[in-house]
């Protein structure tokens, strides 16, 4: 017996503008374990207008919605060009935790891989990835990225915290 694939959920990811604000606030506010995690406090409540405006200040630097039936349930964040001009970073993958474990950002990577590998000069992406996320490596791995060996430690917040390169080749 032959198991059909399965569909594609309505799934899209835009660029956000600074009008988007509440909504990513709202994905912040619903995801206060990630924060908790990597920043030992919660969302605070004008993250997502200050995170939009880092975004449009950073040149390449993109945060984009993840939408599920036209409500925004999670978000990427990335920069073209880097670390090498063929190259994306992404900082962050963000679900809500209701949508997780669904196969919903894998969804999402697939679409932006997609689009880098048909409309840009992209020929790899980059993740970034908290030592301590093992669900964060999973993912990643799970999606056909590799460890690289390079490692960087970031302040966040008062702490220092150690992130793992991840690649995958798109060419």
């Amino acid at each position: 017996m032959r198991t059909l694939a399965p569909s594609a959920p309505p799934l899209t990811l835009r660029p956000l503008s600074p009008t988007d604000a509440p909504a990513l606030q709202a994905v912040y506010q619903a995801s206060a374990d990630f924060f908790l995690a990597c920043r030992g406090a919660p969302p605070d409540p004008g993250q997502a207008e200050a995170d939009l405006a880092a975004a449009a200040a950073e040149d390449g630097r993109y945060l984009l919605g993840i939408t599920l039936h036209e409500t925004m349930i999670g978000v990427v964040d990335l920069l073209l060009a880097s670390p090498g001009p063929y190259e994306v970073r992404i900082g962050l993958i963000l679900m809500e935790p209701s949508y997780r474990r669904q196969r919903l950002g894998s969804w999402a990577l697939r679409i932006l891989e997609a689009w880098l590998s048909r409309d840009t000069p992209t020929e790899a992406v980059v993740a970034l990835v908290p030592a301590n996320d093992y669900a964060g490596q999973s993912f990643m791995l799970h999606n056909g990225y590799q460890f690289t060996g390079e490692t960087v430690r970031v302040l966040v917040g008062e702490t220092r915290t150690r992130l793992l390169w991840m690649r995958k080749a798109l060419r």
